[in-house]
């Protein structure tokens, strides 16, 4: 029998050298979330299909892994988290708001797969339920800017906001029909140059003229509270009260500190149907990798699953595209695999004491390895170093002998002999 080695298309094989850096980005993450008090979640990998096909088509409903299971229901492998907890939400009455959640899991879309974009994928989600307020908006735009200044990749990275609501507005005060078929095509206007997009936009119904305003009422970009004078210029009486939220959203970015980071861009808008007003996306600020992240509010999705009507906002944080992100920078690996501590044992008349120390020193929380297949003191140090062990603990009959043990650096060579009841004092 022949087994295909390969894994799946858009799927992959971490071994441990690339596990570790994902590892510390997931771990990286949930440290950004509990110190903004969001607290883990663990929803199902799979859900019901009508949580998605039951809503306005968009293109997830297109991409799921869908099938029918042994029980007849119609269910998925989940492509993304934003419905399952709004049916959480939905389930609990208790709930005392705001309700702050974060979790990071595997995820599955059947779609092109291109540099950060993956079939299965590990995704992280935030939300902040039961607030409709310029704060929520604030702090979860705060928390995504936190995680790239964790990373030191702030300075790559540019978030870019804006508001669905005030930009229909502003297409249609300019007299542009057909907004809704307008904003499809400027959810991808970073993909197409400026003819394409223009073309685009007259296949879906149209005018030459209005093409050409809506590209450049779409260019309006910049710092946010920079920006706020010329949209009140350009957006219509009715939605002055938008644009004075997104200078309060501006000012309490600066406030979080991340203000330098996030940008008002009126081309974004964000695919999927849910969003109800602030919307936003993380980019690579040298325009070379696709969205890093995308968020924003969705105030009416957990009423669809019941009679709770709960605002939300929140966004998902893609680990693929930061991944090649940080490829870009030479920052990969991020972590390599690591060894607190390697016991090795000189002859097997010592094996018990070295087993011995490794027990103890896995009981103050460290990472030891002994050997396993024994081998020689040479094969031993070599395996060592291939685990990126930080130290050996040698222990050997004429070291013991003296009530003593010997301790090497790995990274430096040095060795040191230390009395036996120092061992732990020394290696933790």
């Amino acid at each position: 029998m022949t087994v295909e080695l390969e894994s799946l298309k858009g799927t992959y094989d971490y071994y441990a050298e690339d596990w570790a850096t994902r590892k510390h980005l997931i771990e990286v993450v949930g440290e950004v979330a509990e110190s903004f008090g969001f607290r883990e979640i663990d929803p199902p990998s799979i859900e019901r299909q009508g949580l998605w096909t039951e809503k306005e088509e968009d293109s997830v409903t297109d991409e799921m892994y869908a099938f029918e299971d042994k029980g007849g229901k119609d269910i998925t492998l989940v492509p993304e988290q934003t419905p399952t907890r709004a049916r959480m939400i939905q389930r609990r009455k208790d709930l005392k708001t705001p309700v702050k959640w974060y979790s990071t899991s595997k995820r599955w879309r059947y779609e092109d797969v291109t540099k950060g974009r993956d079939r299965e994928f590990m995704q992280g989600d935030f939300d902040i339920f039961g607030l409709e307020s310029v704060e929520a908006d604030a702090e979860i735009i705060a928390a995504a800017g936190t995680i790239f200044k964790r990373l030191d990749l702030d300075d790559r990275v540019s978030l870019r906001i804006n508001d669905r609501e005030l930009l229909e507005s502003i297409l249609e005060s300019h007299g542009i029909e057909k907004t809704e078929e307008a904003m499809k095509v400027v959810d991808d206007k970073e993909k197409m140059g400026e003819e394409e997009f223009r073309e685009d936009l007259r296949e879906r119904g149209l005018s030459g003229e209005a093409a050409e305003q809506v590209d450049e009422l779409t260019d309006i970009s910049g710092p946010i509270l920079e920006n706020i004078e010329s949209l009140r210029e350009t957006a219509p009486e009715e939605v002055q009260e938008r644009i004075d939220r997104m200078e309060s959203l501006g000012e309490a970015l600066e406030r979080h500190g991340v203000a330098d980071m996030c940008r008002f861009d009126l081309s974004i808008v964000r695919g999927l149907a849910y969003y109800t007003g602030l919307v936003f996306e993380a980019f690579d600020s040298e325009g070379e990798l696709r969205a890093l992240f995308g968020g924003g509010r969705y105030d009416d999705l957990v009423s669809e699953f019941g009679e709770q009507e709960v605002p939300a906002v929140g966004f998902a944080f893609g680990y693929s595209p930061t991944i090649e992100l940080l490829k870009k920078e030479g920052r990969y690996p991020l972590k390599g695999t690591e060894t607190d501590a390697y016991v090795l044992s000189v002859s097997e008349s010592v094996r018990g004491k070295a087993l011995g120390y490794a027990a103890e020193l896995r009981n103050e929380g460290l990472c030891v390895e002994t050997d396993l297949g024994d081998r020689s003191f040479g094969q031993q140090l070599g395996y060592a170093d291939s685990i990126n062990a930080e130290k050996v603990l040698i222990v050997g009959e004429n070291d013991l002998e003296n009530d003593e043990v010997t301790v090497k650096d790995m990274e430096t060579g040095d060795e040191r002999k230390i009395p036996q009841d120092e061992v732990l004092e020394s290696l933790s």
